[in-house]
């Protein structure tokens, strides 16, 4: 059984299902290629020495595809679309310029592979974190968002996990001393955001960032350094990328320093689920490209052949079984999830208000249930939007926004492409037929929020 929590996850309690159911001649050429062969074997373990941290395993279904039919809202593309002159104050607040944001395009129309490197490199930073609780550091890469410091991100470029080790039972080296030995203690796995960031423009120069907010579910995050005068990368809009495009990766992978690949949009609207650090899962709809993503091009821009930003990659997002794979977020997804960071701090999470179940063979047997697949509603909460739209108990949600859900990670992620306060139809299958029903979403509780 699942139940919403405030991390926009679900957990899920396994006691619900029902019991029932080649050589060269020339000797000095030797020599001189193990020396160079040595340089570079130590150069690529110094480099790699400087990542903390395993990447999270992920799965892929290459038949997923999912096309959005809803349109963005109208503040949404007013965000997207407008270039903010000044700050504003908003609820106390100064919300910062966000630089130069969609539909720009360089006057010289289409750029060289050269060119597009060569505009792009002061917008790319390299980001540093250091973890005092994990005892770590790790790299990624950081997109310059705005003239006056924001930086754009991976949630998981500035946050880690770790494990951490409690007793399980009674521990005692004196009475036993192969107590601590023989499995008195567990893992525990703990999340960590970085004690310290600093970033390094393209000139060399650091400065140390401040978190603004970042957010495990779309693996995003955004950071400020105090300088002015930053030269912003031009954002491209995802939303009309084709397949077979140019697709170009600007990061720094590997402690190889700068690094470019080039390669095409091999994919769009593919979905991906990950697990979370803190629990739980996210299914994502990305970009996906050829070009290399390693780890460290995290947080990185994808670059068409323009030279805008069509997506953030995420080395956390590569399959390790496969190869010629990479992902990005599109930008045009990203832009909300950071207008919430910038402005909130966290990101508004929508919520339905209910305690739902897969429906295995054994739970439609049980219940009688009239379908085979789906989310049953075993609770709803009082006063949440789910009751107002009158859902109740014992219904079964077949599809959310006319898109078939066979299972609770499906309709979260169709919740998830809506913000609190949009409205999302659910069709629920009952024993007379089926019916659709409006919920305008609510908001899921910040704990950070709540605690002040």
């Amino acid at each position: 059984m699942y139940e919403e929590n405030n991390n926009n996850n679900y957990t899920y309690e396994a006691n619900y299902t029902p019991s029932e159911p080649e050589k060269p001649k020339n000797s000095g050429g030797k020599k001189a290629g193990k020396i160079l062969a040595l340089i570079l074997a130590v150069t690529l373990i110094g480099g790699a020495s400087g990542f903390g941290g395993a990447l999270l395993a992920n799965s892929m279904n290459s038949n997923e595809i999912s096309v959005s039919a809803d349109d963005e809202q109208e503040e949404e593309k007013e965000f997207i679309n407008t270039v903010t002159a000044a700050p504003q104050d908003t609820d106390g607040k100064d919300d910062a310029s966000l630089g130069t944001l969609l539909n720009v395009t360089p006057a010289n129309g289409e750029l060289t592979t050269e060119q597009i490197i060569h505009n792009a490199t002061p917008s790319v930073v390299l980001i540093t974190s250091e973890f005092t609780d994990a005892q770590g550091s790790g790299t990624g890469t950081g997109i310059v968002l705005s003239s006056d410091g924001y930086i754009i991100t991976n949630c998981h470029v500035i946050e880690t996990s770790y494990q951490t080790y409690q007793s399980s039972g009674d521990v005692n080296p004196f009475e036993n001393p192969f107590s601590f030995f023989g499995g008195g203690y567990e893992a525990i796995t703990q999340t960590a955001q970085a004690d310290k960031v600093t970033i390094t423009m393209s000139d060399g120069s650091e400065h140390e960032a401040e978190i603004i907010g970042s957010d495990e579910n779309t693996d995003l995050a955004l950071l400020k350094i105090d300088v002015d005068g930053l030269i912003p990368a031009i954002l491209g809009n995802s939303d009309d990328l084709s397949l077979g495009e140019t697709a170009v990766t600007l990061g720094y992978p590997l402690g190889l320093g700068l690094s470019a690949s080039e390669g095409i949009v091999s994919g769009l609207e593919k979905e991906v689920t990950t697990e979370l650090s803190s629990g739980g899962t996210a299914t994502m709809t990305l970009i996906q490209t050829d070009a290399s993503i390693n780890p460290g091009n995290s947080g990185g821009p994808l670059l068409n052949q323009r030279g805008e930003v069509i997506g953030i990659t995420s080395s956390k997002l590569v399959d390790s079984t496969v190869e010629g794979i990479g992902f990005a977020i599109p930008i045009t997804d990203a832009m909300p999830i950071l207008e919430d960071l910038m402005n909130k701090g966290y990101v508004a999470t929508p919520k339905i208000g209910i305690t739902g179940s897969d429906i295995t063979a054994a739970v439609k047997r049980y219940y009688n249930l009239p379908v085979d697949s789906g989310v049953l509603v075993v609770s709803v909460e009082a006063g949440s939007c789910a009751d107002i739209a009158g859902i109740a108990e014992g219904d079964v949600i077949v599809a959310a926004d006319g898109k078939e859900i066979s299972d609770m990670n499906g309709l979260v992620a169709a919740k998830n492409k809506h913000k609190p306060g949009e409205t999302m139809t659910v069709t629920l299958a009952r024993n007379d037929g089926n019916i659709d029903v409006e919920i305008v979403l609510d908001e899921t509780p910040n704990e950070e929020a709540t605690d002040e």
